[in-house]
């Protein structure tokens, strides 16, 4: 059996999911008018399977799409918690925070594997094209009571390319239906979306595109890490899964998608035409009611798309959701290879999904700190610089610095350490010489800068003894700090026998 299997095929990602008991298939007439998303909602809030909606109000009259759940959410069976994060990756079920940014640091080292282009693939099975493609017949979701429209994109995978064809771009970024035949969604500059889309602005042509839903789960995750600028997704991804991405050429433009996608829009970007866009419940689970942006309008020409297709999406809010688990995973492991390339002595990164990708744990690896003969301002400057000066540093404002007695994916860890080691003020190292995502409430509502940027904040969660000390001269008040090994190893044998519940 190919353990990368579910990685490299949505399908049959969702097949080992329900044979684990992690997709709940919901026959009742569900409307896509917030009902959908209210329960995708209660889901993610309360770990529960990924529902999986075989009627959703409306698809009887077009016959085009199933909707899928929390696709990456968190389930609440014990030990299991990332069990769809971890298969997206193609590892098992039970697999921790750590063996999940270990296989994708590990990538990293690994040469691109090219894609292999076929002929055809099942996306082809049907075709809608020109006049004939109206996305407001479509029961796309409204996702939240306050959003500006109806958000078809929340999940799926855009695909762009530079003009010289040398740079391809597998990216996510929201998309809400605007009229029968167009998109209007973000094109952030500063993200490879937006760059490509301004070296076609300045060739004076519309940017080509394809917008995929139901892709490798490998490839939704790689869609969401902050690679280097020029970096072909498509050949990383290959490398992740040890297999190239079989991929088929789109109808009416020359970029290669994937052949096993559900559905794909084919278009151009528009270079000239906007449109009102937003708002929208995002990420750090805030909206602004009635705030809109002008956005690019992505013109679609044609819709290629799989019998009986699904549509995955995923409805933003306030954390756990695949905004938690996707991209917060993603960029850590890029901040982890980022640290270890510069030299630093860093073990782990971690995103606590309760941060909403705002707060990144970086642990430091204490024997090779102690070497460097090195103090925390000079280190936490160094980090600072190091990663904030990045690609992923635009998004990133708060690092916790934390020894190798921390467990960076322990919240409750994090919160103690946090709480006792570092000291207001003369532990927190501000950077302001570095901007940051808008998307975030405090730098685009917030007090106006004086400077023009906003603050970022290296917290060292040491004390000073942990950069000159061999052994800390403390221990911790716990069950595994507190004990012997063989008290420790007695009192859990005997759990069931005092009376408790099996561990």
């Amino acid at each position: 059996m190919d353990p990368n299997a579910a990685a490299k095929d949505f399908r049959r990602f969702i097949q080992e999911l329900d044979d684990e008991g992690e997709i709940l298939t919901i026959t009742k007439e569900v409307d896509p008018h917030l009902e959908v998303a209210a329960i995708v909602r209660k889901v993610h809030e309360t770990g529960e399977q990924c529902p999986l909606f075989t009627n959703p109000k409306g698809r009887k009259d077009n016959g085009l799409f199933r909707i899928l759940g929390a696709p990456v959410g968190v389930s609440k069976r014990p030990g299991m918690q990332l069990c769809r994060l971890a298969k997206s990756i193609g590892l098992p079920s039970s697999a921790t925070g750590h063996d999940i940014i270990a296989k994708i640091n590990e990538a990293k080292s690994k040469p691109p594997v090219p894609c292999r282009k076929l002929e055809s693939g099942p996306v082809k099975d049907y075709i809608i094209r020109g006049d004939d493609i109206d996305l407001t017949q479509l029961p796309a979701p409204l996702l939240h009571e306050h959003d500006g429209g109806k958000y078809i994109e929340t999940f799926g995978m855009h695909v762009v390319q530079s003009p010289d064809g040398k740079w391809t771009n597998w990216s996510i970024s929201r998309g809400m239906v605007h009229g029968k035949r167009e998109l209007v969604g973000l094109v952030i500059p500063k993200q490879d979306i937006g760059a490509i889309w301004n070296m076609w602005k300045e060739k004076g042509e519309g940017m080509p595109w394809a917008l995929c839903f139901g892709v490798p789960p490998a490839a939704i995750l790689v869609g969401g890490m902050p690679i280097p600028k020029w970096t072909n997704e498509p050949e990383f991804i290959g490398a992740l899964t040890g297999a190239p991405v079989d991929v088929v050429k789109c109808e009416t433009n020359d970029l290669w998608i994937p052949a096993n996608a559900e559905i794909v829009l084919e278009g151009l970007v528009s270079i000239s035409e906007t449109a009102p866009e937003g708002p929208m419940v995002e990420y750090n689970g805030m909206v602004y009611p009635g705030h809109t942006t002008q956005c690019p309008i992505f013109k679609v020409n044609t819709i290629t798309y799989r019998h009986d297709p699904i549509l995955p999406i995923c409805v933003a809010g306030r954390a756990p959701d695949e905004n938690s688990t996707i991209w917060s995973i993603s960029q850590a492991a890029e901040v982890l290879n980022i640290c270890q390339k510069a030299g630093l002595p860093i073990k782990m990164v971690w995103c606590p999904f309760e941060s909403h990708c705002l707060w990144f744990v970086v642990q430091v690896d204490r024997s090779n700190l102690v070497e460097m003969r090195t103090n925390m301002e000079e280190f936490c400057r160094r980090v600072g610089h190091t990663v904030f000066g990045s690609k992923p540093g635009w998004f990133i404002p708060k690092i916790f610095l934390v020894g190798d007695d921390i467990d960076p994916t322990n919240l409750s860890d994090v919160i103690w350490v946090e709480a006792t080691r570092c000291e207001p003020g003369r532990h927190e190292f501000v950077f302001t010489e570095y901007s940051n995502i808008p998307l975030i409430p405090y730098v685009t509502y917030g007090l106006p800068s004086k400077t023009g940027t906003n603050g970022k904040v290296v917290k060292c969660c040491m004390l000073p003894g942990e950069f000159t000390e061999e052994s800390l001269p403390w221990k911790e008040g716990s069950f595994q700090g507190s004990y012997p090994e063989d008290v420790r190893r007695t009192v859990l044998e005997n759990w069931t026998a005092y009376g408790f519940q099996p561990l």
